[in-house]
């Protein structure tokens, strides 16, 4: 399979959802089905790749600053995947993230590996004609197709929580 280049981009209201597509085709989305207010809320992941769908509990985002030199370095944060946090649960199944800050524009580009092997580059992006600051953040996204599960599952980690650097 070849590697393409998609886009990461928030989906649906108030950014509840997230969408990786490759020009106007969504290839996988993340969207919200039942909203729960004091407890995780059900979302579909869909890979329209391959047509499955899973449903997952998410949690909601819990950011915890550290004194540190740097505040925005020093953050942790995380949401509940199936009532596991998110780091952990990546974690588990073999992924591994180095992060970057990018030398060529503002942002962050982070170099996903599965169980040793480089399967993904996601970096910070604006796509034209987008505010950054009014439309939430956005991704663009290097895989393999065959990837596609886990590197959406850390993209949209990247994006649903204010991690800056994930160890």
């Amino acid at each position: 399979m070849a590697t393409k280049t998609y886009l990461l981009k928030p989906s649906g209201k108030m950014n509840q959802g997230y969408s990786l597509v490759e020009g106007e085709n969504v290839v996988y989305e993340a969207s919200l089905v039942k909203f729960k207010l004091f407890s995780a809320s059900i979302y579909e992941f869909t890979n329209y790749t391959n047509g499955n769908k899973e449903e997952h509990k998410i949690g909601k985002t819990i950011t915890l600053e550290e004194n540190g030199l740097i505040g925005a370095l020093s953050t942790k944060s995380y949401f509940k995947f199936d009532g596991v946090k998110i780091w952990d649960y990546l974690h588990e199944k073999g992924v591994r993230i180095n992060s970057n800050i990018s030398t060529n524009k503002i942002g962050m580009t982070y170099t996903v590996s599965l169980e040793g092997k480089e399967i993904a580059t996601i970096a910070t992006s604006s796509p034209k004609g987008k505010s950054f600051v009014t439309t939430g953040i956005f991704y663009d996204v290097t895989c393999d197709d065959k990837d596609l599960d886990i590197v959406f599952l850390t993209a949209y980690a990247l994006a649903k929580t204010e991690q800056v650097f994930v160890d």
